[in-house]
């Protein structure tokens, strides 16, 4: 084993001395010569089986010559000149003259579209041919007129409010009198007043509208409305900033009682139009003295119903004017049944 382990420690000391003396000896460098060919390869020629690449053969199977004139007879440069036959698409543009090759056509017909605005579009079968084709466009259509510009102005004002009460959130809504369908109409056209009643339209389009005037529970509808009847209506011709808008409210207050004179607290009461059982207002409740109010209510007739535990009580035919506040004088019911 000694014999055998002395031969190997010699042999790997020859390996590496011999590493050391290789690396001072000089390696050749490679010259580009070496790597350049003798001669230059000589390649076999392209073929071209159908001639796309002749140019100036005149007579070639593969094209057809186009002019391309309009309705008088005159040349149409820049129409635009698509083929298709098969599943391969060709195309060109007409020169000054009106003339266009199309190469690389196949055997056979092939469909050709001219597109020349504002000429009517042509669609004509072609095949490759000697002779030069002429097209002659239908005279262009009839472009309509351009619309014309919708005057606009601006529309400034304020309601006319009474009062101290904050007119914040109040909407103020414009519905066109014209039909929609009617080029350069007015549009609809909405926006919330101010705390002060103030509001303001940029740029307005002039035209006749119904106004309505909306609190701010009802925003986004279009009942209750509480502009009076010579507001509902404005022409607008001009820009207006002092626009003043009438308003037609009233209020509804009552009070609930139960069969024994005592005021019932919390009690619901529900209030809607008498003509339009779907325009309900906003439910109310009773305060500690049995009193409710219903503020914002234009003038017409309303029924207004109480709800108290196991009873109920009604007034119909309630009559409601601008300015004023009716009493809803509600009949005394019992909330709970006694035995």
């Amino acid at each position: 084993m000694q014999r055998i382990a002395a031969i190997f420690t010699c042999l790997v000391f020859s390996i590496v001395i011999g590493g050391l003396l290789s690396r001072n000896g000089a390696v050749p460098k490679a010259r580009l010569s070496d790597f350049e060919p003798v001669s230059a390869p000589i390649l076999p020629g392209l073929v071209d089986p159908i001639g796309a690449a002749d140019g100036s053969t005149p007579n070639r199977m593969d094209r057809l010559v186009l002019r391309v004139v309009d309705d008088a007879g005159l040349p149409l440069p820049g129409a635009a000149l698509v083929a298709r036959g098969g599943v391969s698409v060709i195309w060109a543009f007409t020169k000054a003259d009106g003339t266009a090759s199309l190469d690389g056509l196949s055997q056979g017909n092939s469909r050709l579209a001219v597109i020349a605005f504002p000429h009517p579009c042509l669609e004509v079968d072609i095949e490759p041919g000697a002779d030069v084709r002429q097209i002659q466009l239908r005279p262009p259509a009839t472009l309509p007129q351009a619309l014309h510009d919708i005057a606009r102005s601006r529309c400034a004002g304020g309601l006319a409010w009474a009062g101290l009460e904050s007119a914040a959130g109040y909407e103020l809504l414009l519905l066109p009198v014209a039909r929609a369908s009617e080029f350069g109409g007015t549009l609809p056209r909405s926006t919330v007043c101010d705390q002060s009643g103030k509001f303001a339209f940029e740029g307005l389009a002039h035209g006749r509208y119904l106004l309505k005037v909306l609190p701010p529970w009802a925003s986004g509808g279009s009942w209750p409305d509480l502009a009076a009847e010579n507001s509902r209506e404005l022409d607008f011709k001009g820009e207006n900033t002092a626009l003043t808008i009438e308003l037609a409210r009233g209020r509804i207050e009552g009070e609930v009682r139960d069969d024994l004179g005592r005021a019932l607290e919390g009690a619901l009461v529900l209030m809607n139009e008498m003509a339009n059982e779907s325009h309900v207002w906003p439910p109310c409740s009773t305060g500690p003295d049995g009193r409710f109010q219903f503020q914002d209510v234009p003038p017409g007739k309303y029924r207004v119903t109480c709800r108290a535990g196991e009873g109920s009580s009604t007034l119909e035919d309630l009559a409601v004017e601008a300015g004023a506040t009716a009493w809803a004088a509600l009949p005394a019911f019992a909330a709970r049944k006694r035995p």
